[in-house]
């Protein structure tokens, strides 16, 4: 019977295949920095550039109202609604979500802080639980029933519904 050495100290000896890995790794890295030099050249100079067309601007040029104004406070606007905690509003709908409920619209009023849910229920089980979901989701607060309505008669006809909440920062609302 052979007699079976195993050597557990010795380190294995590099593969051709790891040389080349190694290697083109390398050539990547020093793309990407010749790359990266590039940009940072083509920034400065165009930052030269906007400091010279800033320059040549009269310092002390009349304002143009109307179109200007409406478009800046257009802006402005965009800007706000980007800034609303929208993960926050889906992640509260989301975890009040069922299947005995859909979702028609959400209505958000950033500037207010609040949003208006529109939805349809199978039941007025089925909403009444789902306010109450959306009440203990943390996400919204003050959540309130605004309307609902019962497609017909019978017990378990689907119920239209809206609902209000408080969402986002405080807005000036407890």
């Amino acid at each position: 019977m052979h007699r079976l050495d195993i050597d557990f100290h010795r380190p294995p000896a590099p593969s051709a295949l790891g040389w080349a890995l190694l290697l083109a790794g390398v050539a990547a890295l020093a793309a990407l920095l010749a790359v990266q030099w590039q940009w940072r050249e083509e920034a400065q100079e165009l930052q030269a550039a906007l400091q010279q067309a800033e320059a040549r601007l009269p310092r002390n040029a009349p304002r143009r109202a109307g179109k200007d104004d409406a478009a800046l406070a257009a802006a402005r606007q965009a800007i706000a609604k980007a800034r609303l905690p929208w993960d926050g509003l889906f992640a509260a709908l989301e975890s009040a979500d069922n299947e005995d409920v859909a979702v028609l619209a959400v209505a958000p009023d950033g500037p207010r802080g609040l949003v208006k849910v529109h939805a349809e229920s199978r039941n007025l089980a089925a909403m009444l639980a789902f306010q109450r979901r959306l009440e203990q989701g943390g996400g919204l607060r003050q959540v309130t029933l605004l309307e609902h309505d019962a497609a017909g008669d019978k017990g378990g006809a689907p119920v239209r519904f809206h609902i209000s909440a408080a969402w986002g920062g405080n807005h000036g609302h407890p």
